[in-house]
């Protein structure tokens, strides 16, 4: 009785569009559990299974976000010297060729 509820009051509520597993509405009144009725305006919902979904995808970035950073380590100390010579070195020589 309560879903023919909610749908009956997403039907009367206006605009509402469906795609997916995603339901976007404009302006609804939802029924809850304990029979409190809520306003809901510009909502966005999503079903069960697409927010499981997007859970275990989030979960999973985490994880190779970690993995990512791990394996990226530190520049060592001697490789940025090296590379700072290198740039100031070709620098220079380019300022001299240039006059």
């Amino acid at each position: 009785m309560r879903w023919f509820g909610l749908a009956l009051a997403l039907v009367l509520a206006g605009p509402v569009r469906a795609e997916d597993e995603v339901l976007d509405v404009a302006h609804a009144t939802v029924t809850l559990q304990d029979g409190r009725t809520v306003a809901v305006s510009e909502g966005c919902w999503v079903s069960t299974r697409a927010c499981l979904d997007t859970a275990r995808d989030v979960r999973r970035l985490q994880v190779e976000n970690e993995e990512l950073r791990q394996h990226a380590g530190d520049a060592p100390l001697v490789k940025v010297l090296v590379a700072l010579a290198l740039g100031v070195g070709l620098g220079f020589t380019a300022a001299r060729l240039a006059h």
